[in-house]
């Protein structure tokens, strides 16, 4: 891996859809407790303010493997983007993520593996992620995995983030917990 500051959207404080590349895999990792990985989740969405209109169709799936999202925390706004896809285990989130990469009517797929323990997201084959990047590829989707540490041997694209948070930032607003993210964007390199 080599850092690569020069990846659109990465380089400042904003983590955006645009971000993370068309038709291709891309991570997101915690660089250790209090990352801000989900914070990820809320920048996608956007909040009350930022989102001008409800949406006729989806903009986002979220595939949230160990069913932790909490929709009451957003704007019913900002949810009108969202399809929310819940499961129970590592083996259900990865079959929900290879169906709708492989539909591809939804632009942007992102998927939740940060509640789900090491054992279970190790034991998935390397043979699924590859599967994914596949059908990313031919879907022209987004698929960003947020991950507790490395997990996808076939991402193109790994951001690591650190922000400190700690039980005393429990009270800020998500507008500023997300400006306290440290994105390190990594280009990956594989054989195809």
């Amino acid at each position: 891996m080599r850092p690569d500051v020069g990846v659109a959207g990465v380089a400042g404080l904003a983590v955006t859809v645009a971000s993370f590349p068309l038709g291709a895999v891309a991570e997101v990792v915690a660089a250790g407790a209090g990352a801000g990985v989900l914070l990820v989740v809320a920048g996608l969405l956007g909040e009350a303010d930022e989102v001008d209109e409800v949406s006729a169709h989806p903009q986002v799936v979220l595939v949230d493997g160990a069913d932790r999202f909490d929709p009451a925390s957003f704007s019913g706004t900002a949810c009108s983007r969202l399809l929310w896809v819940r499961c129970q285990s590592a083996g259900d989130m990865l079959k929900a993520a290879d169906w709708l990469v492989r539909d591809g009517n939804v632009p942007t797929i992102l998927l939740d593996a940060t509640g789900l323990a090491r054992r279970d997201l190790t034991a998935l084959p390397a043979s699924g992620w590859w599967r994914l990047k596949q059908g990313a590829a031919s879907s022209g989707c987004r698929l960003v995995v947020l991950a507790p540490f490395p997990l996808v041997v076939s991402a193109s694209l790994r951001l690591v983030l650190s922000a400190g948070l700690t039980l005393g930032d429990f009270d800020c607003g998500r507008d500023e917990l997300r400006q306290r993210l440290r994105p390190v964007a990594h280009q990956l390199r594989h054989a195809t």
